[in-house]
């Protein structure tokens, strides 16, 4: 049976938690590993968001990090000396099967925020892409490996639909830094004949941003991580009041210019593809189904920031029957916390029976 499979048929009720067991103090937690950004929810409330990036010397990751220079997160990202590494990337291009990389992100996040696995028992939930291969699912669970009493992954769209009541006739568009997933959830643990996957996303508009301002500033020296940065903090779709202006770095030196215009443009590339997306998932849906369906559509991950995007799109379908999307409060915690309540919820049982 599938690990999500798992989760469902086993869940308990809504409001139904694991209690301690003899005293025994039991840590419960939902972590999201997304190609740019883990986040990690707790049963204590504790919650964390780091780059995924990790950077160091060679081609391999050291055998013992603590006597080596190793920086990871924002840490990693902000440095010029050692080459940065993406290990989620690599693992899911399939380009790396070594899960030391990603379990040392982790390990720092947690003694960063005070959490401590060694003290009793701790079961996580990871939440992982629709249609993530078996020999990442395996890196992924090698990762966890010592590192928790128990540890399985699931559909981060099922995680999403889980944690907010979205179990029913709902559309989940997850738009990340690497993929694009649209998946309907319609009660049971969703197939792969559920999602459709889009390979434009949170990279092509940073790069189709890049592009942009390279066309109207050709000495420009734009890196991606700028422009995903820029991306995030102003990035809009459709009208804006707000005008955007940024130091562009050049050369030998930075110009102030506005990218307003670009940002625009950039934001906007991906609208396409998202509603046709969605207009494909409709018509597959039982036609006494589809209003109930389109006006239940929801979108995370981190493009979801972009302002605006929920009207936008809601716009754009209005030629094609209509539609109602939602975001969600906190984009960067949705997929970990209903990954959290998952882990909650499963009886003691099932747990008792996984060997991690």
């Amino acid at each position: 049976m599938e690990d999500s499979e798992q989760i469902q048929n086993g869940k308990q009720t809504e409001n139904e938690v694991n209690e301690p067991v003899d005293g025994q103090e039991t840590l419960y937690l939902g972590i999201d590993i997304g190609t740019y950004t883990i986040a990690v929810c707790t049963s204590e409330g504790t919650k964390i968001v780091e780059n995924c990036a990790v950077a160091y010397e060679g081609e391999e990751f050291p055998k013992d990090p603590e006597n080596v220079k190793v920086l990871f997160g924002k840490a990693a990202l902000e440095q010029t000396d050692l080459p940065v590494k993406e290990p989620v990337r690599e693992m899911i291009q399939g380009n790396s099967s070594d899960p030391g990389p990603l379990r040392y992100i982790l390990e720092q996040s947690f003694k960063s925020a005070g959490i401590k696995l060694d003290s009793g028992e701790s079961y996580a939930i990871i939440g992982v892409p629709a249609g993530a291969d078996t020999a990442y699912k395996q890196a992924v669970l090698e990762m966890a490996e010592g590192l928790f009493t128990g540890a399985m992954v699931a559909d981060e769209s099922f995680c999403v639909a889980y944690g907010n009541g979205l179990l029913e006739n709902s559309l989940i568009v997850d738009m990340g830094a690497s993929k694009l997933d649209i998946c309907h959830v319609n009660g049971n643990v969703p197939g792969d004949e559920d999602h459709m996957k889009i390979s434009f996303a949170g990279d092509n508009i940073d790069q189709e941003l890049i592009n942009l301002i390279k066309e109207k500033h050709e000495d420009s020296k734009l890196t991606k991580q700028l422009a995903r940065q820029w991306k995030e903090d102003h990035g809009y779709v459709g009208f804006s009041y707000v005008k955007c202006k940024v130091e562009l770095p050049l050369e030998d030196s930075s110009r102030d210019v506005s990218i307003t215009e670009e940002l625009r443009f950039a934001c906007e590339s991906v609208i396409p593809d998202v509603v046709s997306g969605l207009t494909k998932m409709i018509s597959d849906i039982q036609p006494d189904m589809r209003e109930l369906v389109r006006n239940n559509i929801y979108v995370c991950g981190g493009c979801s920031k972009i302002k605006n995007i929920d009207n936008f799109i809601e716009g754009e379908l209005k030629e094609l029957g209509g539609g109602k999307v939602s975001l969600f409060e906190d984009p960067d915690f949705v997929v970990a916390e209903g990954a959290r309540k998952l882990t909650e919820r499963m009886p003691r049982e099932f747990w008792a029976q996984m060997n991690v």
